[in-house]
Parts: C-alpha cells; sequence; structure tokens
C-alpha cells in the first residue's frame, strides 16, 4: 500500500483494524498526503456510504455501560440500546517508521474521533493537555461505542463513569 504522497504503508502484526475496513485501506491511503507527520490521524470521506460506523452519539435514556477492551488501558463508553450508522468516511492513525514508510496503527470507518478520556499519553504530547483532555471528555460524554461491536474483557462492564 502506497499513501498519496508515495511513502509505502504496512500493517503491523498487531494494529487495530475494525470491521471490514481491510478492504477500503488502500483506497483511503491512497488520498492521504504524509506532509512528513511522525504520528498521525487522518479522516478520509469517499463520498460514498462505504460502511457503517460504531460510534454513534448518545442521548438521554441511553443505556450506557463502560468496560476494558482488549489491549487498552482503559475503560470505553458504550451504548446498548443503538444501532450503527452508515458512513461515508474511514479513520485512519499512521506513525512513521522510516524515511519513506509508515505503518498502520488502527483503522476504522467512521468520523474522527477525540482521543478516550483515559488515553494519558496522548495527552501529554499536546501543547494544551487539559483542553485536550476536557475536549475527549465532552466528544465521549456525548459518544459511544454501539454495545457489541467490539471485543470487551468480561467481568469489567460497569455503570459508573470512569472520569
Amino acid at each position: 500500500m502506497m499513501l498519496k504522497s508515495g511513502e509505502a504503508v504496512c500493517d503491523r502484526t498487531d494494529s487495530h483494524l475494525h470491521g471490514d475496513v481491510q478492504m477500503l485501506l488502500g483506497e483511503a491511503l491512497a488520498k492521504v498526503d504524509s506532509l512528513g507527520r511522525q504520528f498521525f490521524l487522518e479522516e478520509i470521506d469517499f463520498g460514498r456510504k462505504i460502511g457503517q460506523t460504531v460510534c454513534v452519539a448518545t442521548k438521554p435514556g441511553d443505556q450506557i455501560v463502560y468496560a476494558r477492551r482488549p489491549k487498552r488501558l482503559g475503560l470505553t463508553r458504550f451504548v446498548k440500546n443503538r444501532q450503527a450508522k452508515p458512513c461515508s468516511s474511514v479513520v485512519v492513525v499512521l506513525k512513521k517508521i522510516g524515511d519513506d514508510k509508515y505503518e498502520v496503527r488502527t483503522a476504522f470507518v467512521g468520523k474522527r474521533p477525540e482521543p478516550e478520556p483515559w488515553d494519558a499519553r496522548f495527552f501529554s504530547q499536546q501543547a494544551n493537555p487539559q483542553e485536550a483532555e476536557r475536549k475527549a471528555r465532552e466528544f465521549w460524554d456525548g459518544h459511544a461505542l454501539v454495545w457489541g461491536s467490539e471485543p470487551i474483557i468480561p467481568g469489567t462492564e460497569t455503570t459508573a463513569c470512569p472520569w
């Protein structure tokens, strides 16, 4: 696979490719210019429905539960009474691993989310960590992953908000 800017892209063995994004990855990456960035997230709109996003807006009365997903350091917000929504975009996170090479860290059908509120690694790298964390909490207080769309670690479910 190649980026629009010419760099090769490989998938690491422990990347987080969600759902059917694998078959869209080559087309998505061909639209991305790295701009020489070391680590970045890019949302690519295909201009057509390409799948379903499992990250949905929530509203009062939704059945919210938190649980830990494998290979995650904190709990994720889930909604039990909602379904995935049609979507026209893919999000990819890429990390530079050589002069002309990137690796895929994660990719999924959906819109650009904020990092989850427990991701201190992300916040510590921001110019204004408190503002980045506030935006993340605001986003995840109004969004959740559809319950059953992602594997969880059994026994980690709770209705208490961890942030």
